[in-house]
Parts: C-alpha cells; structure tokens; sequence
C-alpha cells in the first residue's frame, strides 16, 4: 500500500471546491493580518462546501476563532456542526475536547461534564484524555459538587500520573483533603488500575513515586492477583531509589511468597544484595532462580559475576561455562565467553584465554562477540602467534565493521604493516524526493514528524486506497498552507498504512531537513537505530550513505573548526566528543549538572573561564554554544597534553576526571605512560561509564574521519 499516491482532484465540475479553497487561504491570510470577523467568514464560506477537503479544518478555525474571542455560544455551534457533518476527521477529539470547553467556559457545566465523558468513552487512549479527565473534576468542583469533584481528580492521577493535569490533581486532591478532612468519601481504585500507575511510574525511572503506588496496592489488595507481583516491583522500586533496606526486606517478602514468583524475586533480591555489596547472599538467592525461569540465563551469569568479586575464581568459571552449553542462544553467552577469555587473558593464561575467546566465533553474536574477537588476537600476539592475530584482526575488522573493535583492530594492523583488507563501500544513493512540501521553517514539527515515523508499527492496516488517498490529499495541502501541527496528525494516520521502505525514505528526508536546521537529536536517533540493526545481520553495506551523514553530522563545524585550530585538536575529536556528550543540545544538562555541548561541570567552567580570560562569565554561558565549544576544546587540548598526547587517556580525565586516570597510570604502570597498552587501560577501566565513553567517543571519531576526512589520526 503506497504512502505516496496521486493528490487528489481540486476542483469538481463547478469549481465551488477552488473556490473554497482559496476562501480557506484568504481566512488564513485574514487571521495572519489579526482581522478576526473576515477569517471567520472566510472559514465558513470554504467550510460550507461539503466537497472540499479540508472543511473539517476550516470549520475548527472558525470554531476556534469564536472560543479564542470567547464567544462560546458560537463555538459551540461550529464544534457540534464539525463532529457531526465529519465523523470520521482526525479533529474530532480536539473539536470535544474544545466542545467541552465552550460549555465549562459558558458556564454550562453539565453540558461539559457530559461532552467530555464522550471524549473519553469514544477514545480513552488519545492525548487529549488527561485534559478531559481534569476538567470533568474542575467541572464537578465550580459547580459544588466536591465530592464527584474529587473522584475524578483521583481518576486523573490514576490514569495520567506522569501528565500536566495528573500533577495538578494531585495538587487540588491535597487541597481537598485538608479543606474537607474527613468528609471525602474513601476512594478505591482497582488493583490493576493501581498496578498500571505503578508500572508507568517505574518506567518513567521515577522510583519514589512508583513506590508510593505499590505500598498502596500492597496495603488496599493484600490479597490480590498482584500482589506477589507488586511486592516484587515495590522491592525494586526501593532498591533503585536507594533504600536498600526496605528494598530488600519486600524482595526478600516476595521470594517467599507465589512459588510461580519465588525466582523471579530471588533474581531480583540477589541483584539488590549485589549492589549492596553481599556477595555471598547474593550468590545464594541467585542460585535459588530455577533453570526453567526466562531469567535463569541472567541469573547465572550475576551469580558467575559475584563469585568473581569474592575471589571465587573456579566457581565463576564454573558458571560462565553452564550459561556456554546450557543457554548456548541467550544474551548472555557472549558476556559469558568475554568474562572467562578475561579471566584468562588477565592471569596471563594465554592459551586459555585464545580457547575460550575463540568460542565466539563459533556460538550466535552477541553484544560482547567483536570485544572477544579482538582480545583473542592480542592473546595471540602475546604468545608470539603474529600471523594468527592478524588474520583474526581482519576477520573483526570486515565482519563488524564500524565497531570500536574493529577500529582498533585496523590500528593494530597498521601497527604491524599488514594489509587492512576492504573496508565496506559506503553506498550513495540519491534519495528520491518525498513529502515535498514540508515545512522546513518549522523546526519543531519537523522533530515531531520525525518522531511519528519513528514510533510508526510495521503492520499493514485495513485502509483501503481511497481513504489513504484523502488523507494524504489532506497532509500534503496542510503542509503547503504551513500548518504543520494539523498535518502532523493526517501523518501519523498515514503512516499506519505506509510500507517500511516508505517510512525509511520519509525519514530520510526529514533527518535531512532537521540536520540543516541545526535539529540533530532524532536524526541521530533514527540513523543510529538503522546502522545498529544492520550491523547485527551483516548488512551494513546495504546502509546509505546519507544515513551515516545523519548519524554522524558535523554540526558547529565552523565554531569547531574555528577552536580546534586555535588549540591543536583534530577538529573530528571535537565533533566526536559533543555528538556523544549532548548529541548537539546546546542547552543539554545532565543529572550531574554538566553543561551545554561538551558538558562542562560549573566548577570546571569557572577555572576555564579564569585561564581564558573571560570576561562577563557566568555559568548560564555554558548553554552557549560558541562559548562552550571555545572552552570544552581549550580544556580537551590540556587533558591531551598533559597526557603526552595519548587522546584515550585524555578522553577517560575528560569525563572521569584527570586525577583519577593519573591514579591508575601510577598504580598500574608505575606512572610511565610509554608503558601502557592502551586496549588493557581501557578494559581495566574501573568505572562502567568512563571507559564506555571513551570508546563511544573514539568510535564515533572514527566515524567522522571516514565520512568526511580519510583515515588516520
């Protein structure tokens, strides 16, 4: 089924659908020029030919403009007159919602209350059914009746926790109880209700919250259907907010309850003794997951994990080497073959170490498969076995190119003066020109676009042709009249009933259209996803090369180019280090209070901002972008010096500070840097987030030199 068909006919035998349109453009033009009463009649006149096709939204204009000029009584007449002459239009929500709100706005409160429960009855899932669930509450308390009032708040938060609307009820639920203490009659929601809120919550990483809702579930249901399954997310919940304690008491609850549940919170309880530092205890409540459980693989592998840190070297051997033959398929097999090959590899055991690493090549890839590969070939340098290591450096390098692995291994090649071997072409392809006529002034609603497609399902749907053919008619005029809002929502219909090449080729065109407008995050989101999905089933060859522009954009490039020369710095490390930073946010923060597009500290900003002699500075300019790339390059050329030009050390003090990485070259190496081998540095790393930036940041520099500067440092 085709995403892009012929636009349909503009005018009919009479040319009255022309004339509506241009009466629905001269509305627009009216309402640009602020001459409200001639874009109502402009509206209208185009809304009253039931043969164009756009009536639906000249009939919301003009129904809007009556509510934003606050004459509901003719808003309501224009909103009813929409939802009754055009069933099946993608306003009829909004037009409710806006329906329900002339009425509240006109003081007709039942009429509201009564508008939007048809809101929600008629389509309970769409984004505009917390707003009605709060005003049916709102309507409820203006007309004194505080106890349904408070019911439908309580409904609110239930349903919409995370929203707007869901944190206001909150707010008046609070003002109620206090201005009515005892009063309110008791609400009850549902276990699964309760269940749902919890999950949502939980997802949303907000720990203390989703705790609330499960001690509530706990407490009102204790004899529930998910009860077991609630002390459960209770204990994680606390857990990952760090109350160990209570966590693992309720872990430790639900592992002694539903035997059906027992390992999975035994699972759950073992990882949460881990993070606490009990091994031991750890160990025996992961052993207690049973090897028919869909987490006995992780189990094992967690419980193989702690037996290592408590010195139990054989038994973790033991371990990693069940998840091997017994789980051969699973996840966890590769992590399973990298952990033993380490062990080996790190007590010198050469030859155990190539055995056991070699095994990924023979079992599924998974996300460890390209590290085993490469440290088997180091294993094998080690043992003076030259010629065997390369050859498996150029099996890494052509079977997961693009890696940080394989990288390195080209690096090692070249080391030894060895043939590369053909590094995959990147394929240019000349994008055949879609949607046309968007927008590319609206930024935003491209970023939505972009979005739409991304979340788009594979499935067909049961559109037949002539309904698509509407819709997109409908899309391509909105877009032409720069109303992009509207044709978001014709586009996210369209999409359902488009095939995958055509959301690719949509996609394609808007990552273009956001990367020249400076938007990069969903075009990177986008790229990254396409580039994962073809490295893990070989076939990365088939991946334009626009898709690697888009993943890889050089944004900034003058300001980078600009800073980069002033201070000696590739300007590609520059580019790699803000694209794993802030993925290009200029205003980018993270939870650390890091800041802008090379995510510099506040502290670390002042002392920069001293050296450079910044005049007028304060800590809000690190959400500029010039001033930011000026001091992250400044403070990166230092961290290179001062590390004897070595960027992968550079790169661990960047983001793990410089002390720490001195701490390690002293305690490792004696503090020789010439010393290091810098692939052992990497992997002996002790913090999971520094040595996973380093390689991100080198892979994606790699990235960058290939697409747009040749290879070499």
């Amino acid at each position: 089924m085709s995403l892009f068909l012929p636009l349909q006919a503009q005018t009919n035998e009479g040319g009255q659908t022309s004339m509506a349109a241009e009466s629905f453009r001269a509305g627009l033009q009216a309402e640009k020029g602020n001459n409200i009463a001639s874009a109502i009649n402009n509206y209208l006149r185009a809304a009253d030919d039931r043969d164009f096709s756009l009536g639906d939204y000249a009939r919301f204009a003009a129904a809007s403009l009556y509510f934003n000029d606050r004459n509901f009584p003719e808003a309501i007449e224009q909103y009813q007159r929409l939802t009754t002459e055009y069933p099946k239009s993608l306003l009829i929500p909004k037009a409710r919602l806006r329906l329900g709100k002339s009425y509240f706005n006109d003081k007709n409160y039942q009429a509201a209350v009564k508008t939007f429960n048809l809101l929600l009855e008629k389509y309970p899932d769409h984004e505009e059914a917390d707003e009605a669930r709060y005003l049916i509450a709102f309507s409820h308390e203006k007309s004194g009746d505080w106890k349904n009032a408070y019911f439908a708040y309580e409904e609110t938060d239930l349903y919409h926790p995370l929203s707007s609307f869901g944190h206001k009820a909150r707010a008046t639920i609070a003002k109620l109880k206090k201005s009515h203490k005892k009063k309110l009659p008791q609400y009850k929601p549902s276990d699964k209700a309760l269940y749902n809120q919890g999950m949502a919550y939980f997802n949303q990483a907000d720990y203390t919250m989703a705790s609330n809702i499960f001690n509530r579930l706990a407490r009102t249901y204790p004899k529930s259907s998910y009860i077991n399954e609630a002390w459960i997310m209770l204990g994680r919940a606390e857990t990952l907010g760090n109350d160990y304690n209570r966590g693992i008491a309720n872990l430790e609850k639900a592992a002694r309850g539903a035997p059906n549940l027992a390992g999975k919170a035994n699972y759950y309880l073992g990882r949460a003794y881990g993070r606490r530092g009990k091994y031991d205890w750890a160990v025996a409540a992961l052993g207690k997951v049973p090897p028919s459980s869909d987490l006995a693989p992780e189990a094992l592998y967690w419980r193989a994990y702690f037996r290592e840190l408590l010195g139990n070297t054989n038994g973790a051997l033991e371990n990693y080497y069940s998840i091997i033959k017994n789980y051969p398929t699973g996840k966890t097999a590769s992590s399973a073959i990298w952990r033993m090959g380490k062990i080996y590899y790190w007590a010198s055991d050469w030859q155990n170490a190539v055995n056991y690493l070699h095994l990924a090549q023979l079992y599924p890839m998974g996300s460890e498969t390209p590290r085993c590969y490469f440290f088997e070939a180091k294993a094998l340098e080690r043992q003076g076995k030259a010629g065997a290591a390369q050859e498996v450096y150029k099996k890494l390098a052509k079977r997961f190119d693009h890696t940080y692995y394989a990288y390195r291994a080209q690096e090692r090649l070249r080391l030894t003066g060895s043939a590369i071997g053909d590094q995959i072409t990147l394929k240019c392809d000349n994008i055949g020109e879609v949607l046309k006529t968007i927008n590319e002034d609206d930024e935003e609603e491209l970023a939505t676009l972009m979005d739409i497609w991304l979340q788009s399902k594979s499935e067909e749907t049961s559109l037949d042709r002539s309904d698509l053919s509407l819709h997109l008619s409908k899309y391509q005029e909105l877009m032409d009249l720069g109303l992009t809002a509207f044709a978001a929502e014709e586009a996210k219909y369209l999409v359902s009933g488009s095939s995958d090449s055509e959301k690719e080729s949509a996609q394609l065109k808007l990552g273009e259209v956001l990367v020249r407008a400076g938007r990069y995050i969903s075009a990177i989101r986008f790229a990254q996803q396409k580039i994962d999905s073809a490295l893990y089933t070989n076939k990365l060859d088939a991946v334009p090369e626009k898709v690697w522009q888009l993943a890889y954009p050089r944004g900034y490039w003058k300001r980078v180019c600009e800073e980069a020369g002033n201070y000696g710095v590739d300007p590609y490390l520059v580019l790699a280090v803000i694209r794993e930073e802030s993925r290009f946010l200029n205003n980018a923060r993270s939870h650390a209070s890091a800041r802008g597009l090379m995510q510099i500290m506040p502290g670390t900003g002042r002392g920069i901002a001293k050296q450079l002699n910044l005049s007028s500075y304060r800590t809000s300019k690190l959400n500029h972008a010039d001033t930011n790339i000026k001091m992250g390059t400044y403070y990166l050329s230092g961290l290179i010096k001062s590390f004897n030009n070595n960027w992968y050390l550079s790169l661990a003090g960047y983001n793990g500070g410089p002390n720490r990485v001195w701490r390690y070259v002293k305690n490792w190496y004696g503090g020789n840097i010439g010393a290091i081998d810098i692939d052992e540095f990497v992997e002996s790393i002790p913090i999971l987030e520094t040595r996973l930036y380093v390689q991100k940041v080198m892979n994606s520099y790699f990235e960058y030199k290939r697409l747009y500067g040749g290879n070499g440092s």
